[in-house]
């Protein structure tokens, strides 16, 4: 399991960059990370919009329907 505190920006191109715990990327950025954790072994992330700049909702939504289904079981 590992925490972590994301900034997912509208443009999905952005490139990663630190933020307190985590990053601020673009959701294909994201992905890579994102299976890059689950080839060594990680099969739980614990995602902290606390420093999130976009409306949450938003996130979600984009988080549901662009990212999830590459990670449905």
């Amino acid at each position: 399991m590992e925490p972590f505190y994301i900034d997912l920006t509208e443009d999905p191109d952005t490139p990663p960059q630190p933020i307190h715990l985590g990053l601020r990327l673009g959701s294909h950025h994201f992905r890579a990370y994102l299976k890059s954790r689950e080839e060594i072994g990680v099969n739980h992330v614990a995602l902290n919009l606390r420093f999130n700049q976009a409306d949450i909702e938003t996130t979600l939504k984009r988080l549901a329907d662009d990212l999830l289904p590459d990670f449905s079981a």
